[in-house]
Parts: structure tokens; sequence; C-alpha cells
């Protein structure tokens, strides 16, 4: 991990974060530790219970949770399938994606508690006489897939306060396949209007593979998009020869990505736009690593997370042989150049088998804090990932390598739900000294108005959190000392370090900090801690409220 350039230790108020060595200048006695969220007992929270309900489809990018603050309501928009599987079998259709095969509609739930969701009639769409929850997707609009949403805090037009991008299957019997994009607006993430011109993306116009999950950047204001490149597994394969075509998984060593058949595996790419209509080309973001991952291992897809000044990602990774996939955690400083905080170990797992999510995980919103936890939804299935369609049409020509899973032969086996997972509030990763020894934790020298220091910690039983604060050259500040700083030994997500009773942090020289003038707005700290976890730590101001 490169160290950090001068100018972005000019930290202002952000909390910072122990994701890489970035403030980081020395340790002992200490180890990096990434936590993993609790699932609820409740799972699932929301699962097919409704007669128009067929395959609740929580894969990847196929739902998307958002909260409002204000009422304290999180809401839900989902996807689900209708499938002919026999005609797919057939080979009569096309592919899943096509008309003739397929049905795809978007519903609407919600919940007030975080837990118990909500599926009101909405009264668009009514099955059988029944009012429903549909709000998008018909016989005359087509249907809509992998719908990535955001809210936009610039818009100023109430009419376009949320904005989408999403896979369009118009209502033809011609084969489209998944990757013509459109675009449209809403005023409240339910209710959607098609924009009628379709988006422009690069060379590509209007295409993509089917994700995306879209994101603002609030320091630029640019609309940000985590995709798939539409030609991503379009490498020749000499194995495949006409009239089967080039299907991907080229045999040969590819030097471009140093492993082999790597241009033919899912990864992530990452696109930007001004207006969310004109979007520049896919760029590469990350791929698998040959010196950590399996020969079967690609990125499925990506969400992202704004923490303070940084992001957090969750990456499906897919396994292709087992056909299942789990979730890891990766991070970027600018949002734009993304690594893996765990590289090669799940964040968030399947469950055991026979449980409803004991195949697949995905992550495709942020998580929602409220009332002093982070509730991190999932979605998960019961069924691998494309076994339940991809079997079908190989049985259906005489093979019988399908004829042991039962979701194969049994469409009543194939379950997509969503669930809840909890965990602290920027509880993600932290910096931990054991009980056996101190361990000390030395950051870079750093700018920063603020005079508080707020931590978030937790200390084990007879742990403790000492802070000492100095300048450039390692010379404590007077008064906030180590043998000054009153210990801390609780539990806090937000706890203002005091000295001798006072919380004020000192400048260097006493003046104001100037960044143009070198030694003085610089401060270190030195943690010093026992038996305790160090997730974040932050300069505020006096009566400044925690951004942490």
């Amino acid at each position: 991990m490169p160290r950090l350039d001068p100018t972005e230790l000019v930290i202002g108020d952000a909390p910072q974060y122990f994701f890489d060595n970035g403030v980081v200048s020395a340790v002992a006695n200490v180890t990096r530790t990434v936590h993993r969220p609790a699932k609820s007992p409740a799972n699932p929270v929301i699962q097919a219970d409704r007669p128009w309900e067929h395959i609740t489809y929580f894969s990847f990018n196929g739902w998307q949770t958002w909260h409002d603050a204000d009422s304290g309501r999180t809401h839900c928009m989902y996807e689900n399938w209708w499938l002919d599987r026999d005609k797919l079998a057939r080979g009569e259709g096309g592919t899943i994606h096509a008309w003739a095969n397929a049905r795809m509609r978007y519903l609407y739930a919600h919940t007030d508690d975080g837990e118990t969701f909500a599926k009101p009639p909405m009264g668009m769409f009514s099955h059988d006489g029944e009012d429903t929850n549909i709000v998008m997707g018909s016989e005359v609009d087509g249907s809509p897939h992998s719908m990535g949403l955001l809210r936009d805090p610039w818009e100023t037009d109430e009419s376009r306060r949320f904005k989408a991008l999403y896979f369009h299957v118009p209502p033809t019997e011609e084969e489209v396949g998944g990757g013509v994009v459109r675009h449209g607006v809403s005023p409240d993430g339910i209710n959607w209007t098609p924009l009628d011109e379709p988006p422009v993306v690069g060379a590509e116009r209007a295409r993509l593979d089917d994700t995306a999950i879209v994101a603002v950047d609030p320091e630029s204001r640019a609309y940000l998009a985590i995709t798939r490149h539409p030609f991503m597994v379009g490498a020749p394969d000499p194995l495949r020869l006409p009239p089967l075509g080039p299907t991907g998984g080229t045999p040969t060593y590819d030097v471009a990505t140093d492993q082999p058949g790597g241009r033919n595996r899912r990864r992530v790419f990452m696109m930007e736009s001004a207006d969310f209509h004109h979007w520049t080309r896919p760029r590469l973001v990350l791929a698998p690593d040959p010196d950590i991952d399996n020969l079967d291992t690609s990125f499925y897809g990506m969400s992202m997370y704004r923490v303070g000044a940084q992001w957090l990602g969750f990456m499906g990774v897919f396994n292709m042989v087992s056909n299942t996939m789990h979730v890891e955690l990766t991070h970027s400083r600018d949002g734009r150049t993304w690594r893996r905080v765990w590289p090669g170990r799940p964040w968030l797992e399947p469950g055991p088998a026979g449980a409803w999510d004991q195949f697949m995980v995905n992550v495709s919103s942020a998580p929602v804090a409220k009332n002093g936890e982070l509730r991190v939804y999932y979605g998960g299935s019961r069924n691998h990932h494309d076994w339940w369609f991809a079997g079908p049409p190989e049985q259906y020509a005489g093979s019988t390598s399908w004829d042991h899973l039962p979701e194969v032969n049994d469409m009543s086996n194939v379950g997509y739900a969503l669930g809840l997972a909890r965990m602290r509030p920027d509880g993600f990763v932290s910096l931990d000294a054991g009980r056996e020894r101190e361990g000390l934790i030395v950051t870079e020298p750093m700018v920063a108005p603020g005079d508080r220091l707020r931590i978030n910690a937790r200390c084990r039983p007879g742990g403790y959190v000492r802070v000492e604060v100095t300048d450039a050259q390692d010379r404590p500040l007077p008064g906030v000392t180590e043998a000054d700083c009153d210990v801390f030994t609780g539990d806090a997500l937000d706890h203002t370090v005091t000295w001798a009773g006072s919380p004020a942090v000192p400048h260097g020289d006493g003046g104001e900090p100037d960044p143009r003038r070198p030694g003085a707005p610089y401060r270190r700290l030195r943690f010093s801690l026992r038996n305790a976890e160090l997730y974040s730590f932050q300069f505020t101001t006096e009566d400044a409220n925690p951004t942490s």
C-alpha cells in the first residue's frame, strides 16, 4: 500500500479509519481485525409470499434499499422473475432475458423497525382482481432488470429527485439480450418515469452488461456507476469453434491479466457522468488476482458505501465451479481506485446447508445506520447461481449431469430472499491489542483544524486506551501527554478524549493551522492500548456534533 501524499494528510474533520495503512506510521503489538456482521435470527425479512411473486430475485443488483432519515422508514425495490423454463430448455425463445422466455417486474416493500417489511398495495397493477405492490414492468412497457438507483442530493426538480440505471427488455419477440441500458427519474424512488432518449455509454452507446450500482461523489458531484463492460467475457476461445462461436473461457495464458482466462472472467468496471446521461467508457477497477484467487473465481459486481471521506465496497465474489457467491470487503479513498481490504477472505458468507441463504449472498445497497447499529441488508438464495435455468436445456438435450440437483428438476426449490445483518457503526475494521502486551499505534503527521479528539473504541475486561498528541517531530504537546490522558476503559462510538479533565487539543505552535507553513500545523497521535479495539478517530471543534 503506497503511503499517502502530504496533501491527503490534510484531513480536516473527516473521521479516519484503518482500512489501509494510509494514516499509520508505526505499530507495535497491534493487529488489524476485519469485523463481520451478525445475521438476524428473524431472517429472511422479505421472501416470496404473494400469488404474483414467482422468483423474488434477490440476486446481485436485483434489489435496492434506501433509508429516509426524516420518516425513519427503509424502502426496498426488488425484482420478480417469471421464467418459462420449458421454452428455454427447448431453445425456442433465446436467452433468459428474451421477452419470449421471461417477464421481469419491480415490487415495493418498506419497514419502520428495520426487520418487519410491509408490501403495501400500490394501486398500479392488479393480479386476479387484487391490488399488488408491483410498481414497474408490464406487457406494455416491457421488463426492467438490475436497477441501480440513487437519491440525488443536488437535484432541484422534485420529480427527478431519484435517478436510476436499469436494463430493459422491450415487449417484442425479437431477442435483444441483457445489455440495453435505460435510465429513469422518480420523485420518491417508487414511481418511475423512463427517459425517452437512452443514455450514452462511451463508444458503446446504450450497451452495458447487466449490472449497475450508482452513487454520487459529494466532492466532485459526479455520478459514479459500478458496472461491467458489455464485452467483458468476449475474448476468443479457440476450443469453441463455429458454429458454436466464441463463448469465453479461453484456455490460453492471458498476459494482459497475468493469469489463464483472465479476460473472460466477470470483473468490476466503473464509469462516470456529469449529467447521468453521458457516461464514460467503463474502465476496469478490480480483477481476480492470480496470487490470491482460484482459477474459477470472478468478481460479479460491487456496491459502494460512503464512510466519512472514504468509500467501502461490497464485492460479490463468484466461484464458477461451485456456482456460489460470497461478499468481500473493498476500499477506496477517492471512489475510483479500489483495493481489497481482506483479499481472498469472505466478509459475508452463505449460510449452512439447508439454510435459506445456503449457496449465495450479496450486498447490493449501502447499509443503514440507525439506533446505534449498522443494518446490512443482503440478498441470499437456497439455490445455486444459474444451474436452475442452465440445467434444463442440457437435460432436454439428453444430459443426466443435472439430475442430482433439486432446483433443476423442481422450480419450487428455487428461492431468493432478503436478509438482515447487524454490526457496530463504522465497525468494519479495527486495530487491536491483546491483554498480554501493550500495543502502540503512531499516526502520520496530519493537518486538522479541530481542537477536540473523538474515538470509536471498545475495551475488553481490563482493557484501556490512552492517547498522546505530539508535533511532527514526535515532541509531546503540553497538557496532552500520555501521562496526562484520562484513561478510556469503556465502549463508545464517539468518546471525547480528555487530559486531566480537559478535552482541549492544542496546535503545535499555539497558532491557527496553515498547511503552507511547514511543520507547525502537523500533529501526530500516539495510541497506547491493551485488550482493546480502536475503530476510528476524528478531530472536531468545540461543541461540534460527531460525524463518525
